[in-house]
């Protein structure tokens, strides 16, 4: 899905994250640097991939956070993908 979102002309870099979901088990969760708007976005996913795939909830971030060992650190998106949208209905 990162690389679906990144083909999108407004968008720089994209992580994606899963949640907990009382429903469907776990929602995915997209962090995203670039000027994309969210509905722009979820169109742009729901036409060129997998509609039980695309991004429930968008964030947009001037830069994806890094670990120590400079990648994206993931467990620090899912931990505010959590605390923003968890018990949310997408």
């Amino acid at each position: 899905m990162e690389a679906l979102l990144e083909r999108h002309p407004d968008v720089e870099q994209a992580c994606v994250v899963d949640i907990p979901d009382a429903v469907k088990g776990a929602i995915p969760v997209a962090f995203v640097v670039g000027t994309a708007r969210s509905d722009a976005l979820k169109a742009h996913t729901l036409e060129n991939g997998p509609a039980y795939a695309h991004p429930r909830f968008i964030v947009p971030l001037d830069a994806l956070p890094l670990s120590g060992v400079n990648k994206v650190d993931r467990a620090a998106l899912k931990r505010d993908a959590r605390s923003r949208f968890e018990g949310a209905r997408s």
